[in-house]
């Protein structure tokens, strides 16, 4: 379809599965907390409708920090997770680790329904054109690992994907019972073995037994494909082991091999979790040789991935220049930067774009560019605020798009030496409750206006899931999400499920901003 000479004024299309139509919630709780999922009404857009004389730019497909996870890596750091659970001793101090999910076996399943969200979409919700193309923000992988990023290149492309490491019939999570040990910290599908109480979130949560999940999840599964253009941002989990550390041969070695961390040393306390997880780096894996241990299969397939040329790129989609950029730090830490080359190089791209509509993309937004460690002779690292100031700079850009923080939001930011400026939009994860996506449309409107408008959309897994369906990879992907729904380590808290669904102003809605070309 051929935009630059084309008016859309066509009826809003109300593809499924757009949460204009039907939301998601949680039903009737049990005794212990946990509530399956139900339909609840949907939610119209925020904001004036768009003008029926709109003309679009571009429309994209945002899909972000998708974490698929080998969660059977040795490489893997959830023995420090249970240090930040509710009632632990150093909980107050360490806050939410973040090193294990219950759901983390079911990422890939997650991964396919999503595309069959997008498959769906047979046109754009609100203005009816062609989707151009999906643009992914990042944390594609959990650890950075070979073999989880031949799972998205596999499912990305329509193919059959293995989501399993190691032993072929053997899984080694540690929410198996071949994993080599019980540890109650962590939800048990199949149950405590024999002499064994209940783990604590079935116990004290009510999570659901499950038996046969774990040999459901290494199922192969077929993806549908994304089914149009794939534009990839790097997020840290893709480059850093946990996001958060830079890779060694050592840890190399620990990833490809026959031995799992499962516990802090003697003499170690808690606190050590804030070395190996810690937002500005350096930062390190915290075990040492006395770190008790247990044995997993070997698997040279886990090898952490070596970063290939510079991370930043520009692409046009329909009539709008993307300019992605990489603001991992590559030296270590979660939270994010720009070094001064690259800086160098936005800035050229953004001269060479004038008089262009510009959307720049990042996995981390810019309030989250706060990790400027480089060591001695690196490049000087820029923060969030010299990014930011240099966008508005430029009349031409109109949108910021990124994820990192697994939460719908969306901000403005004003220039400073004029009536403009940019919207900053961020989506849920494809990992953690709501599990969404979102379609972002840019329109011109009469009257010298843009309109960025977004609509969210639920992936293919059903409301309810069914322990009667394991071998369908959709009731298993609703199965993370309610599990993502239940996590109780938010309920109530700062990471409740509040937070990353964010507000109903940033979910479906209409966003407006002087249109800088007029």
């Amino acid at each position: 379809m051929n935009r630059a000479s084309t008016t859309r004024s066509t009826p809003p299309v109300r593809s499924a599965p757009s949460t204009v139509e039907r939301t998601l919630d949680r039903g009737p709780q049990g005794p212990l907390g946990w509530a399956d999922l139900v339909d609840a009404p949907g939610e119209g857009h925020h904001g004036e409708p768009l003008h029926r004389g709109a003309a679009v730019l571009a429309s994209v497909v945002h899909l972000t920090d998708l974490h698929l996870c080998d969660a059977e890596s040795p490489a893997r750091l959830e023995h420090l997770d249970h240090h930040g659970d509710p009632g632990a001793p150093y909980a107050d101090h360490l806050g939410l680790v973040g090193t294990y999910r219950p759901q983390e076996i079911l990422t890939v399943q997650v991964a396919a329904a999503a595309l069959g969200a997008v498959q769906r979409l047979a046109a754009a919700p609100v203005t009816g054109v062609d989707l151009d193309a999906v643009l992914v923000t990042g944390d594609v992988t959990d650890n950075a690992q070979r073999n989880e990023l031949r799972w998205y290149t596999e499912l990305m492309a329509g193919q059959p994907v293995a989501p399993w490491s190691g032993h072929p019939h053997r899984s080694a999570w540690v929410g198996s019972r071949g994993a080599g040990g019980w540890w109650p910290h962590f939800w048990h599908p199949d149950g405590a073995p024999a002499g064994c109480a209940d783990d604590h979130p079935t116990a004290r949560y009510g999570y659901p037994r499950v038996p046969g999940l774990v040999e459901a999840a290494r199922v192969a599964v077929t993806s549908p494909g994304a089914g149009l253009p794939v534009l990839t941002v790097a997020g840290n989990h893709d480059t850093l082991l946990q996001g958060t550390v830079a890779v060694t041969a050592p840890l190399r070695a620990l990833a490809t091999g026959a031995e799992r961390v499962v516990g802090l040393a003697p003499g170690q306390t808690p606190l050590v979790v804030r070395e190996a997880t810690s937002p500005v780096g350096p930062a390190r894996y915290t075990h040492a040789p006395t770190s008790p241990r247990v044995a997993v299969p070997a698997d040279g397939e886990r090898d952490p991935v070596d970063p290939v040329g510079p991370g930043y790129w520009a692409r046009d989609v329909g009539q709008v220049r993307f300019v992605a950029l990489d603001t991992v730090n590559p030296f270590g830490g979660w939270q994010g930067s720009v070094d001064a080359p690259q800086l160098a190089w936005l800035a050229e791209e953004l001269d060479r774009s004038a008089g262009r509509y510009v959307v720049v993309t990042s996995h981390h937004p810019s309030w989250t560019l706060t990790n400027g460690y480089a060591p001695s002779g690196a490049p000087e690292r820029h923060l969030g605020a010299d990014v930011l100031a240099l966008l508005l700079r430029h009349r031409g850009v109109v949108a910021w798009v990124a994820g990192h923080v697994h939460a719908h939001s969306h901000r403005w930011h004003q220039a400073p030496d004029r009536a403009g400026g940019l919207w900053e939009v961020t989506t849920s994860s494809l990992v953690d409750w709501p599990q969404q996506l979102r379609v972002l449309e840019l329109a011109r409107e009469p009257g010298g206006t843009l309109a960025l408008v977004s609509t969210v959309v639920d992936h293919l897994g059903p409301a309810t899931w069914s322990r009667d369906r394991l071998g369908d990879p959709a009731n298993l992907a609703a199965l993370s999400r309610a599990l993502g729904g239940n996590d109780y380590r938010g309920r109530g808290g700062a990471g409740s499920r509040a937070r990353p669904a964010g507000r109903a102003g940033d979910r479906n809605a209409v966003w407006r901003l002087p249109d800088p070309h007029v």
